[in-house]
C-alpha cells in the first residue's frame, strides 16, 4: 500500500506546542472546566481487571470478561466510592486506522452502560503490537510509522547527511521473545508523536467525549475509570545487562514468538549490544558534535548526556499525549502514563526511566509494580521521587500495570493478606490499581483475590 506522507497543521502545531524549547504554563480549558466534579476529580478508588489484547491472551473476549465481571460483582452504584472497572487492553493506535480502534473504544462503552462495570482504556502507544498482521489494507493506520523515515528508530546518527537505512526491531522477554513490529517508534520526533496525537484524538477521543457527554446527563460519569496513554513507554537498549543474559541463555539465537505474525523471526545479531534512541534525538535538532560538546559543558560523560536526553524525549512524548486528553476535557486524576518502576530500585535507563519522565500536568504518574516478579519497586522512594517532580506534599499514582497471577504463577492465596495489600496501597496514594491476565474470570483469577476485591467493595 502507498504511504502517504503524513503532515497536517493540526500536527504541526501539537509538535510545535510540546516539543519546542520553551512551555507556556497551562491554563484550564474550556471543555476541563465544564466538566462536572465526578469526572474532574479522582475521589472514586477504582480496582480494575485487565483482559488480554486481540493478540495477547487469554480472555480476548471483551463481552464475555465485562458480563463475567458483572456477574460475579454486580453493577457499580454511582454513590459508591470504591468501585471495580473492567481494563480494555491494547488500543492500538499505532498500528490501526482510527476506525478500528474507534470500533473497539464504541464496543467497550456499550458494555459499561448495559452492565454497569466501569471501563479503563489501555492504549498501545509505545510497541505497535501487531503491525504485521493487518488483514485489510483499510484497517492500517493512515502511515506505518515502521516505513515512515521521521518516526522509527536508530542505533547511530546519521552520518554525512544520509540517514541510517538498517532498521532495529524491538526486542523483549515477557516470558515468550516478543518482537511486535518492524521497527521501534522514535517517541522524541516530533511527526511521530503528532501522528499517535492525531490516532489517539480521533480513535480513542472522539467516541470517549461523546459518550461522556451522555453520561453527564445521566449521571453515570463513573462509568469511565481512566485512561492509560502509555504501555511502559522507553527507549530499548539491546545492551543492558539483563537482556544480554536473556540472550545468552539463548545461545545468542533469538526467535520471536509473539506476536502470532512475527513467530519465527531471528533477531538480527548485529543489534546486540546496541543503544537506541539516536532518531530521536536527532529529530530534535542533535548530532554527535552537539552532545560531545554539551557533554564537555556539564562536565559529564557523553553516554551520561544520551541518556538524559533520551528521558526528556520520553517524558515529552507521554506528555504530549497526556496534553491531548486535556485538551478535550479529561481531567489529569482520569489520565495516566505508564513507565515501570524499577529505576527505584536499579539505576536507571533508557528501558527503565527515572520516576519523573512519568510525571506532567495533563495526567497521574502510572507504573508497572511487582514485588513478586520482575518488575520490583521501593515504595517511599517512588513517592518522594514523584513529589520531588511535581513539588506537591500529596502523592498520588496509579498501578497501572500488577497482577494476582503471572502466567501459571499464581501469587494470591490468602484474601485478608491480598485486601490489606490493596487497602495499603490506596493508602500510599494509588488513585486506581489494575491487574493483568485475570480473564476467563472464573478461571484466571485467583478466589481469593476475588474474595479480597468483594470484600473491600463491602467494607464494615
Amino acid at each position: 500500500m502507498q504511504q502517504h506522507h503524513w503532515r497536517t497543521g493540526k500536527a504541526i502545531s501539537l509538535a510545535v506546542l510540546t516539543f519546542g524549547t520553551a512551555m507556556l504554563a497551562c491554563a484550564v480549558s474550556p471543555a476541563a472546566e465544564a466538566m462536572p466534579a465526578a469526572i474532574q476529580g479522582d475521589e472514586i478508588q477504582y480496582i480494575v481487571l485487565e483482559g488480554g489484547g486481540p493478540d495477547q491472551g487469554p480472555g480476548r473476549d471483551v463481552s464475555a470478561n465485562m458480563h463475567s465481571m458483572a456477574r460475579r460483582f454486580g453493577s457499580m452504584l454511582a454513590s459508591s466510592r470504591r468501585m471495580v472497572a473492567y481494563g480494555v487492553q491494547q488500543l492500538r493506535i499505532l498500528s490501526r486506522s482510527s476506525d478500528v480502534v474507534r470500533q473497539d473504544v464504541e464496543q467497550v462503552l456499550d458494555l459499561a452502560e448495559r452492565t454497569g462495570i466501569p471501563v479503563f482504556l489501555h492504549v498501545d502507544s509505545c510497541y505497535g503490537w501487531g503491525a504485521e498482521d493487518v488483514a485489510n489494507s483499510e484497517d492500517g493506520p493512515p502511515t506505518r510509522f515502521w516505513l515512515h523515515p521521521e518516526m522509527r528508530e536508530w542505533d547511530r546518527f546519521p552520518e554525512a547527511g544520509k540517514l541510517p537505512d538498517r532498521i532495529p526491531r524491538p526486542w523483549f522477554n515477557w516470558g515468550p521473545w516478543c518482537s511486535p513490529a518492524p521497527a521501534v517508534p522514535a517517541t522524541g520526533s516530533p511527526t511521530f508523536a503528532a501522528f499517535a496525537c492525531s490516532q489517539l484524538d480521533e480513535g480513542v477521543l472522539s467516541p470517549l467525549v461523546a459518550r461522556l457527554k451522555q453520561w453527564r446527563s445521566q449521571g453515570r460519569e463513573h462509568l469511565f475509570a481512566g485512561i492509560n496513554i502509555g504501555w511502559e513507554v522507553h527507549l530499548p537498549d539491546f545492551g543492558d545487562p539483563a537482556m544480554l543474559r536473556l540472550i545468552n541463555r539463548e545461545s545468542g539465537v533469538v526467535r520471536a514468538e509473539a506476536p502470532r505474525s512475527a513467530r519465527g523471526i531471528e533477531m538480527d545479531r548485529a543489534f546486540i549490544g546496541k543503544q537506541l534512541g539516536y532518531a530521536s534525538l536527532h529529530w530534535r535538532g542533535w548530532n554527535e558534535q552537539r552532545l560531545l560538546q554539551a557533554a564537555k559543558n556539564e562536565g559529564i560523560s557523553r553516554e551520561a548526556k544520551f541518556r538524559q536526553l533520551c528521558y526528556q524525549s520520553i517524558h515529552d512524548y507521554m506528555e504530549t499525549l497526556a496534553k491531548s486528553c486535556h485538551d478535550r476535557g479529561i481531567a489529569p486524576g482520569r489520565v495516566y502514563t505508564h513507565i515501570v518502576a524499577l529505576a527505584t530500585v536499579k539505576p536507571a535507563s533508557t528501558t527503565r526511566p527515572p520516576i519523573w519522565t512519568a510525571v506532567n500536568r495533563y495526567s497521574t504518574a502510572g507504573f508497572t509494580m511487582d514485588n513478586r516478579g520482575g518488575a520490583r519497586f521501593n515504595l517511599p522512594e517512588l513517592i518522594q521521587q514523584i513529589r520531588k517532580a511535581n513539588g506537591e506534599q500529596e502523592v498520588r499514582f496509579g498501578v497501572v500495570e500488577s497482577y494476582f497471577r503471572l502466567g501459571d504463577r499464581v501469587y494470591v492465596d490468602d484474601a485478608d493478606q491480598c485486601r490489606r495489600e490493596l487497602e495499603e496501597m490506596f493508602a500510599a496514594g494509588a488513585r486506581m490499581q489494575a491487574f493483568y491476565g485475570g480473564f476467563p474470570l472464573a478461571r484466571r483469577t485467583p478466589d481469593a483475590a476475588l474474595l479480597a476485591i468483594q470484600q473491600w467493595l463491602d467494607p464494615e
